[in-house]
């Protein structure tokens, strides 16, 4: 991933840590200094802001783990300042999947803070606790920051900010998790184009709301993640209408017929010729029985006659190609293309021959059809 840095691979997936995460690292010594922390306070403070987005991670496993139980993949996780994100390849399409999903990541929080709540009750010094108490009632922290010792105070802080990860991801501002819920709530009775709707007007109003009071008591962070939200929600609402919309095509309503056929065994050259001198910029390969070999797209193209390797031999350049049947529903090629960055589908008849294509720009014009055909 651009301008992430890989972490590690858990689970099946990779976990990348965004450049903006250095942010972190810079608003702490600038707190540090502008409160006149020590250096102890400071690797303190430093050590819960990484053990919260620890929790963060754990938070985003939640959610992949979940989605795999459904055969939903996770592409990655990335750690933002703001937060995390695992990037699934879809959500589910059943109201109730689409819930658990939603609610596994907040519920991992929970968890997290119970044991820690928890283990403060039980390994705490009773002393210790009764000044707690007295805190939270009377509100006498600064006795309390005092005197009790400092792992205590990073157990209790950490435990505090899960719960407050928790009722912070449930608000309804779609499409953070309690978005999500509310719009697998709304589709079990509306179905989900029309709750996808909803649930992002609302949550553009919440996030609107965010911003506002960002800005105005110098939250600016919040305010940001406020703006987030409003263009996530936006987006994924288009997105969701659009794939509505696309679900009323089969792949026969939009499969071009005429395409050209290289060989494996051709050099570079006649695909880069072809490339410069036709609108057909991926194509797919063969070989000398007409079997499918696989598929050369533009990018692979373009750098071989940057590399001037008109030579090689095409067979050498090969993706593997992805079919479908003229019966197919549009979602499955839309999934291919726009999702997973196929350039091209070779599409088969029902005895399997292979029959027609469709590539990039002939989904991108259904795309700009079915949007324009919107309400």
């Amino acid at each position: 991933m651009r301008g992430a840095l890989k972490l590690f691979t858990g689970f099946g997936i990779p976990v990348f840590l965004h450049w903006t995460f250095g942010l972190i690292f810079i608003y702490i010594l600038w707190y540090a200094q502008s409160e006149g922390l020590t250096i102890m306070e400071t690797v303190w403070m430093t050590g819960l802001f990484m053990a919260l987005f620890l929790c963060v991670l754990l938070h985003e496993y939640g959610h992949a783990l979940a989605a795999r139980r459904y055969g939903v993949k996770t592409r990655d996780i990335v750690l933002m300042p703001i937060g995390g994100v695992a990037r699934l390849e879809r959500m589910p399409e059943k109201p109730i999947q689409e819930f658990i999903v939603a609610i596994a990541g907040p519920l991992v929080n929970v968890v997290i803070a119970i044991v820690l709540l928890v283990l403060i009750w039980l390994l705490a010094d009773p002393i210790h606790l009764e000044m707690l108490q007295v805190a939270f009632t009377q509100g006498s922290e600064n006795v309390v920051i005092e005197e009790i010792p400092q792992l205590l105070q990073f157990a209790i802080n950490l435990a505090g900010t899960n719960i407050v990860l928790v009722l912070f991801n449930m608000i309804p501002a779609f499409p953070m998790d309690g978005g999500r819920v509310f719009r697998a709530l709304l589709s079990m009775k509306t179905g989900r184009p029309k709750a996808t709707k909803i649930a992002a007007w609302v949550g553009q109003a919440i996030a609107m709301l965010l911003v506002m009071y960002g800005l105005w008591n110098d939250r600016f962070m919040l305010a940001v993640l406020g703006l987030f939200v409003i263009l996530g929600a936006r987006s994924e609402n288009d997105m969701v209408q659009t794939e509505d919309l696309m679900s009323r095509f089969s792949v026969k309503d939009i499969v071009r017929y005429q395409f050209t056929r290289l060989r494996a065994n051709d050099w570079m050259l006649s695909a880069i010729e072809l490339m410069k001198h036709s609108l057909e910029r991926h194509f797919l390969v063969f070989d000398l029985n007409d079997n499918l070999m696989g598929v050369i797209e533009e990018d692979q193209i373009i750098q071989a006659m940057n590399k001037s390797d008109v030579t090689s031999e095409i067979g050498n350049h090969l993706h593997r190609a992805e079919t479908v049947k003229l019966s197919d529903s549009l979602l499955r090629v839309n999934y291919l293309i726009r999702q997973q960055g196929v350039g091209i589908v070779a599409v088969t008849d029902a005895e399997g021959a292979i029959v027609g294509v469709i590539d990039d720009r002939g989904l991108a014009k259904v795309v700009r059809l079915t949007e324009r055909r919107k309400p």
